[in-house]
């Protein structure tokens, strides 16, 4: 019991657009990580922001107030910190005042990524301790962004980081409360011309299935394919005409209310990033963004660094 006192604790504390969480996890003796407490709160960082284009003074309250008791946890836990924040703090015109405050009122450095960073540690996360030739393909889709790494084992050879996320397209289109034909096709044609432009598919030599890391991603695959974690373009077709044909009320019935708002735009949007990819099917995980960082700190505790991109790197493209 003495021993394991003493090993390091890390915090990875990730500010998406649905919700902030955070991660406290130690090693083990097999150098493997340990996560041992799970924290999140649907402060939904990105509600307005797309809209906007500025985080309202309620919502940064809400944030300021998590990542308050998130800075609390980690001292009594004397845990070693990063703390990050991806699309839509990228994107709030006041999110310069907002990093003060957190400053100010969390003692936390909060570091706004890159939509490349946010990839290439999505990848590591979800890729750590990987195969050396095994080919992957990952996906992460979010509030506000959806992110696709093409890698060989743990090391990236594409990253691409699209600004298109669930939040943001049922923002846009209107989709949180009834959905009409009309809604579905002009959400759909967006998707299809943001995606085109976006992953040069004809460049790419893609497995056939893809591990997807996020919530809504996971929810939507369980949703498709009944419970199992792995589904095809078809039953995502279904389920998107299936879940674009309920009331807010029914869709309430089968997810977490939050969720329900945006698991329309969620749904298609994952159909049509596989279809337009040519996937066969995808494979919903439970690691991520947070892994990564995880990963990251302990390899920065060991003076070892974490798998960067391969030479011969694709590129990122962040299509605005």
């Amino acid at each position: 019991m003495a021993s394991s006192t003493r090993r390091p604790v890390f915090a990875a504390i990730d500010v998406g657009t649905n919700a902030v969480r955070m991660d406290l996890a130690r090693p083990e003796a097999d150098g493997t990580l340990e996560t041992f407490l799970r924290e999140r709160d649907a402060v939904r960082p990105g509600e307005g922001v797309f809209t906007h284009g500025v985080m309202p003074r309620e919502t940064a309250d809400r944030l300021v107030g998590a990542l308050r008791r998130y800075a609390t946890l980690s001292r009594r836990h004397g845990a070693r910190v990063r703390a990050v924040a991806t699309s839509a703090m990228r994107e709030a015109g006041n999110r310069s005042d907002i990093l003060q405050r957190v400053r100010d009122e969390a003692g936390l450095e909060l570091e706004i990524i890159s939509g490349e960073d946010e990839a290439r540690l999505i990848c590591l996360g979800v890729l750590n301790r990987a195969l050396p030739r095994t080919r992957s393909v990952v996906m992460d889709l979010g509030g506000g962004s959806t992110e696709v790494v093409l890698a060989t084992g743990q090391r990236p050879e594409g990253l691409w980081s699209l600004p298109l996320g669930a939040v943001r397209l049922t923002e846009q289109f209107d989709t949180a409360g009834e959905v009409t034909p009309f809604q579905l096709r002009r959400m759909r044609g967006a998707v299809r011309e943001r995606l085109h432009a976006a992953f040069p598919v004809a460049a790419m030599d893609l497995p056939p299935v893809a591990l997807g890391s996020s919530g809504t991603i996971r929810a939507v695959v369980r949703f498709a394919a009944q419970g199992d974690s792995y589904a095809t373009p078809d039953q995502l077709t279904h389920a998107v005409e299936a879940l674009a044909a309920m009331s807010p009320g029914e869709r309430s019935e089968h997810f977490e209310p939050r969720r329900a708002e945006v698991i329309v735009a969620g749904a298609l949007l994952l159909e049509e990033s596989m279809r337009h990819l040519g996937l066969q099917g995808i494979s919903a995980i439970k690691r991520g963004l947070r892994d990564g960082m995880l990963v990251e700190l302990f390899s920065a505790g060991l003076g070892t660094t974490p798998p960067r991109a391969l030479p011969g790197f694709l590129g990122t493209l962040a299509v605005g």
